[in-house]
């Protein structure tokens, strides 16, 4: 252990020169100096000695790896450029396979940016190549890889998935090629075109939605609902280029038709059913005229068979009659479409075409018919009477009952022949009246012989009935019958007669309150009303004041007692609520009494208690009607003495709710419909404020309020609609104006196109609706944002241009010029490049191209390398030790005051490294 301190390895020196030394002794080949290597690479402190071991065991991973995992700037980027080699030079470590999946996955996009370019053997992959470009993200490079790239499948590649026409232009501009410029010419036109359609459409779009809003100012349903049919179908066919959209276009368009949708769909709900109610109207009165006129035709048809020339029609008129019947037929079903069918007319029809089925037949009724009136005819004309008028009615309908039709003419005669008839009848009937009212005096006369006890001169005077009633007619004997027998039976049993009724009758009857008594009623007032029933029937019976029936009527009055005493309870229970159903209502009347000569309570307040004992009042159990009458007539008083104090209160409501409505009728005069609607809702405020009007007048007021208001607001919302529209259609206008900014822009005239936009903005703030505002101020920031990229695209082509006129005198002009005319000649670059003292020695101009070129990355030429070497030393070494890189305007602005002396055949190559170092620095001043 103590030798150990004095002869410990060199590698594991606190010294690191002497580690670094120690290092060029390893060797990577034995397993346990690659592992000491390895540690001090990755695990020393010192930048230098991983440096060291690093380059001793020069291995593609374990720099990759450094460059990842290193925190010291200069070791990564020592790292760096070693990976960048290794990917650019190849090397056998590592397969194409893998440098695609580390360059698509692992590799920073610096590293990207550096190597992709100069690894033209990767470039034969477009696919590789187009996912390295998707995933660096940058149209610098972009156009560097299409510009450098020896691979024309790479360059139609990279220009066929591009969409940034600024970046075609640009390559257009500086591409010799005729192919690739024909392929860029290509594809920008295709690119305008697509940047064209948008606008195009969207105009197409906004168009047809304009067309669907205006729809909503017209009443006609039809008109509106089929040019909606259109317009949805026309906006349907622009929705397939829909693709050319963005999301939230599509989505606004979408939003706006949806709604517009839903506003006529609602206008069209609104206005179908006065739109079908017509059209069904139409169709209903077009069917019943049609139905009116057929069935007119077949009736004048029919009339024909009401007359005596039935008997002469022919087969022809027949047929013209069917046909009338079909076209009737016809109609109605027709009609049927509208309304129920009638059966009226169709069985009318039926009727008429079964009469005209049998002509024949009726023809020879009708015959038969007119010569039985003549055969009548003569029987009135005749002393002979002897004829029933029954039989003759009852012959005649045997007659006609068989006749499909009885014609007119016939029911006249038949008419004017039975009223004779009648009349003579009547006169024969009086007669028999007379005969009929002597027999029943009789009758009524021993009736009441028989009850004042008579009975001699009652059965004297039954003998001169019996001889009036043998002589009466037999008709009329039938409608006496009856009675005589009564009271010849009332004759023969004048004696013993109330025992022979009452005698069966009375046990029958308790037998029936014995029944009662076992019967278990719920219903006590039926109980009661069949008891009484009984008691009436017993006394109509009388008394023979026997033993038996004595004994019989205590019986019965026993047994009738025990039956209502559950109706004398129910009526004691009954009487009881009535008291309590009268004292709760005598409450009520006391309470309203109260309220009538409270003088202090206030109107609302009475209102309200005389409304709430109104509710009691109807709700309260009722009492006997003499106690119930007596209390509403107390009711009914104060009831009056409470109305006439609210009378004035309520006056005053009434009077304060019509003021509102005259209000609110006035506010639909007003032409600003916002301020109109505002004070509507304001006296809408104002009418929950006050109190009832009173029942009468309450729900009349309010009705005519809210018609008022619905007026108000109908008229208001029409109003916006209007002034919507009119928003819309100056939107158009002002989205039309956008088409001259892009135009404008196209045209190179960004001044214009500036001054253009400034209009448009201002113009934005003429519109009153926020939403379409937003959405316009949305449309202006896009055009605005392409304005400031052109002005950006425009201000870099200007510093090419520069930057290419600058390189073209500095390889010109043998000798320095003025900074300063330089700096007015040049005023696009930017002024430091003017800034600096001249240059000793072309060796001074030389390096510091090559510092730029070291700085911005860019390769240099291979006899400059050493130089290059030795110059990125330098800087790696200022760096380490914590000293400043150069500024890129500093030594730019050394080129620029230098001289660049060197061959006429290195003029062209210096040139152009001279352009591209200001192109490189350029573009970090525009970004």
């Amino acid at each position: 252990m103590i030798f150990s301190r004095f002869f410990s390895p060199a590698h594991s020196s606190d010294d690191p020169n002497i580690r670094i030394k120690a290092i060029a002794n390893l060797s990577p080949d034995s397993a346990n100096e690659r592992r000491i290597l390895h540690e001090l690479a990755f695990n020393d402190a010192d930048a230098k000695v991983s440096l060291a071991a690093l380059d001793k065991l020069d291995s593609f991973v374990l720099w990759l790896k450094m460059s990842q995992i290193a925190r010291d700037p200069a070791l990564v980027s020592a790292a760096q450029l070693k990976v960048e080699s290794a990917l650019i030079d190849g090397t056998s470590e590592i397969s194409q396979a893998e440098v695609k999946e580390y360059m698509l996955k692992a590799a920073p996009v610096e590293l990207v940016v550096r190597c992709l370019p100069r690894m033209t053997a990767l470039h034969a992959d477009t696919d590789f190549c187009g996912k390295v470009l998707v995933k660096v993200g940058r149209s610098s490079f972009y156009q560097q890889l299409l510009m450098e790239t020896p691979v024309f499948a790479l360059k139609s590649h990279i220009i066929e998935n591009s969409h940034d026409t600024d970046l075609l232009q640009r390559v257009l501009r500086k591409s010799d090629d005729e192919s690739l410029q024909a392929l860029l010419n290509k594809r920008i036109a295709m690119l305008a075109e697509a940047a064209q359609k948008p606008i195009t459409l969207a105009r197409q779009v906004t168009l047809v939605l304009s067309k669907l809003l205006a729809l909503l100012d017209k009443s006609d349903y039809q008109q509106i609902y089929q040019a909606q049919q259109s317009l949805n179908q026309e906006y349907a066919e622009l929705s397939n280029d829909f693709a050319c959209l963005d999301a939230e276009t599509r989505g606004e368009f979408a939003n706006k038709l949806a709604n517009i949708n839903q506003r006529i769909d609602k206008l069209l709900q609104r206005l179908r059913p006065d739109w079908e109610a017509e059209q069904h109207a139409a169709a209903h009165a077009r069917a019943r005229a049609s139905a009116e006129q057929a069935v007119a035709e077949v009736k004048r048809h029919q009339k024909q068979l009401h007359g005596e020339q039935i008997l002469s029609l022919t087969l022809g008129e027949v047929t013209q009659f069917q046909q009338a019947v079909e076209q009737a037929e016809k109609a109605l079903a027709d009609l049927q479409k509208f309304e129920p069918a009638t059966d009226e007319f169709e069985s009318m029809l039926e009727t008429y075409r079964h009469i005209w089925d049998r002509l024949p037949d009726l023809q020879r009724q009708v015959e038969q018919a007119r010569q039985q009136l003549m055969v009548w005819q003569a029987l009135i004309e005749s002393s002979d009477t002897d004829w029933q008028i029954e039989d003759i009615r009852s012959q005649w309908q045997e007659i006609t009952q068989s006749m499909a039709l009885v014609p007119a003419f016939l029911r006249d005669q038949w008419q004017q022949l039975f009223a004779q008839f009648k009349r003579q009848d009547q006169h024969r009937r009086a007669e028999q009246q007379r005969e009929l009212k002597h027999c029943r005096k009789h009758i009524n006369i021993i009736n009441q012989l028989v009850e004042q006890g008579r009975f001699r001169a009652a059965m004297g005077r039954y003998q001169r009935l019996e001889t009036d009633y043998n002589k009466l007619p037999d008709q009329t004997r039938a409608m006496l019958e009856k009675r005589f027998e009564q009271t010849r039976e009332q004759i023969a049993r004048l004696e013993g007669w109330q025992i022979y009724l009452a005698a069966p009758r009375k046990p029958e009857l308790l037998e029936q309150a014995s029944a009662l008594l076992s019967e278990q009623h719920n219903d006590m007032p039926a109980r009661a009303r069949s008891i009484k029933y009984l008691r009436q029937q017993w006394q109509s019976l009388g008394e023979t004041n026997t033993p038996e029936d004595t004994a019989l009527n205590k019986q019965f009055d026993d047994i009738l007692e025990q039956a209502f005493e559950p109706c004398r309870a129910y009526y004691a229970k009954l009487e009881e609520q009535n008291n309590q159903a009268a004292q709760a209502r005598q409450q009520l009347v006391d309470t309203l009494q109260a309220l009538a000569v409270d003088t202090d309570i206030a109107p609302e307040q009475r209102y309200q208690q005389f409304e709430t004992l109104k509710k009691q009042w109807l709700k309260a159990a009722q009492t006997d009607s003499e106690r119930y009458q007596r209390l509403r007539q107390d009711w009914d008083k104060h009831s009056a003495v409470v109305t006439e104090l609210l009378n004035p209160w309520l006056l005053q409501n009434r009077q304060a709710k019509q003021a509102l409505i005259n209000e609110v009728n006035a506010l639909a005069e007003f032409d600003n419909a916002a301020e109109a609607r505002q004070r509507a809702k304001t006296l809408q405020a104002n009418w929950k404020n006050i109190g009832p009007a009173g029942k009468r007048n309450e729900s009349k007021l309010w009705m005519a309020f809210k018609a008022a208001n619905d007026a108000l607001f109908n008229k208001a919302k029409s109003v916006q609609a209007e002034q919507k529209a009119a928003q819309n259609q100056a939107a158009e206008g002002w989205r039309a104006s956008l088409a001259d900014i892009q135009n404008s822009m196209a045209a190179g005239q960004l001044d214009e196109a500036s001054q253009q936009l400034a209009r448009s903005r201002q113009a934005i703030a003429d519109f009153t609706d926020n939403g379409l505002q937003n959405v316009l101020q949305r449309e202006l920031e896009a055009y605005q944002l392409r304005l400031n990229k052109a002005k950006k695209q425009q201000a870099a082509e200007q510093i090419e241009r520069a930057i290419a006129a600058l390189a073209e005198h500095m390889v010109s002009t043998p000798s320095a010029a003025s900074l300063t005319a330089m700096s007015k000649q040049f005023s696009e670059l930017p002024s430091l490049w003017f800034k600096a003292q001249q240059a000793e020695q072309t060796g001074d101009w030389l390096n510091t191209l090559i510092t730029l070129e070291v700085l911005g990355q860019i390769e240099s030429p291979e006899q400059d390398a050493s130089k290059r070497s030795t110059i990125q030393l330098q800087l790696m070494q200022a760096k380490l030790s914590g000293e400043a890189l150069p500024e890129p305007d500093h030594l730019i602005a050394k080129l620029v005051a230098g001289v660049c002396d060197t061959d006429a055949a290195d003029l062209a190559m210096y040139q152009s490294r001279f352009t591209a170092v200001l192109t490189h620095f350029s573009r970090q001043e525009v970004r």
